[in-house]
């Protein structure tokens, strides 16, 4: 009868043990519950910019997100191939030994300071992948020559300054400042500007040409023009594309003029290479209407002459001396008197005047 009683007794001990096997069975491992715990919800990065003199410096990049480490940064270009104010795009690898990563994060989640977020995904629970698009930035250096590029020293031209997107021109008549102008390339027509008798020069530096590149680059120190005359072949390393001209950089010119190789075009405020008939400033100017190429010397248009400045390409009007001792009158429209009085003097059948 004991024997009865110790064996039921026991029950209540089976029926517990089967219980605690079945808890097992249904709830998830405590081990997981610890693990949920402790994964990172924020985080950040920090890109402090370099400022060098004529290079670009890499930026230095700081987490000041507990637990969490850089391990690695992968730049997908070589630091030789960077341009100021230009994206450049980086893999900045996150590790933690205490912690896991979510699969990915997005830019409220993640905070970068400094550049552009693009994308932040674990590659495994304690390594996490984040790509970032960085813009470097540079104290532009000063060109090593300045001079002009023609013998009436009106067209102002100087040599490229590294990562410079344009350059600020002031433009000095006997020592007092007429104008300062801002163009995009490494040269500069100023004729318009010279409407009197005066001693001219001009000093320039190189800067960030849009508000967007003077964000990233610091302008250089001036440099005063001499009397050299400078050759100049223009942009060649660009590339048409039907009528707009796509630039190095991926920009395009709009509303100025721009040398190719050894040819001028003008460009308006959509960037399409213009051709015939143009005015610009106070002058026109006559370009080719199968390529837009500006226009010099004698040319026939619509059955009349002009004659288009060879320094220049502007329309001349008035006498002018095409030869030494040989004159031509140009009426207002800029086509060519023939076989008429001009005042008191005559013009033949081909335009001349002689002495």
């Amino acid at each position: 009868m004991g024997t009865m009683i110790r064996k039921e007794g026991m029950k209540p001990y089976f029926i517990l043990l089967s219980l605690l096997a079945f808890m097992m069975i249904i709830l998830p491992p405590l081990k997981v519950q610890a693990a949920e715990s402790i994964v990172i919800r924020s985080l950040n990065l920090t890109f402090k910019s370099q400022f060098g003199d004529e290079e670009i410096l890499m930026p230095e990049i700081t987490t000041t997100t507990s637990g969490v480490t850089i391990q690695d940064t992968l730049w997908k270009r070589d630091i030789s191939k960077w341009k100021a104010a230009s994206n450049e795009r980086v893999s900045v690898i996150l590790t933690s030994d205490t912690m896991i990563f979510a699969e990915s994060y997005n830019r409220s989640e993640l905070k970068v300071t400094g550049a552009k977020f693009v994308s932040a995904k674990a590659l495994d629970n304690n390594t996490l992948e984040v790509k970032v698009d960085y813009v470097p930035v540079v104290k532009l250096g000063k060109t090593a020559k300045a001079g002009w590029s023609d013998s009436k020293k009106t067209k102002a031209v100087w040599k490229k300054v590294e990562f410079a997107t344009g350059y600020q021109v002031a433009l000095y008549a006997d020592d007092k400042l007429k104008k300062r102008i801002s163009v995009q390339t490494n040269i500069a027509d100023l004729s318009e500007l010279m409407d009197k008798n005066a001693v001219y020069y001009y000093e320039v530096r190189a800067i960030g040409f849009t508000a967007d590149d003077r964000k990233y680059m610091k302008e250089g120190d001036y440099v005063t023009s001499d009397d050299t005359i400078m050759e100049y072949e223009g942009d060649t390393t660009g590339a048409w594309k039907g009528n707009t001209y796509k630039q190095e950089d991926g920009g395009v010119p709009r509303n100025s003029w721009k040398q190719i190789l050894n040819d001028w075009y003008y460009f308006d405020g959509n960037g399409t290479r213009q051709t015939g008939w143009l005015k610009s400033g106070q002058r026109w100017y006559y370009l080719n209407p199968a390529d837009g190429k500006l226009m010099t010397g004698w040319q026939q248009i619509d059955g009349k002459w002009y004659y288009l400045n060879t320094q220049g390409g502007e329309m001349m009007t008035g006498w002018v001396e095409i030869q030494p001792k040989i004159w031509y009158y140009f009426h207002l429209d800029g086509s060519m008197a023939y076989h008429t009085n001009i005042g008191q003097y005559w013009v033949d059948a081909s335009g001349k005047w002689i002495s």
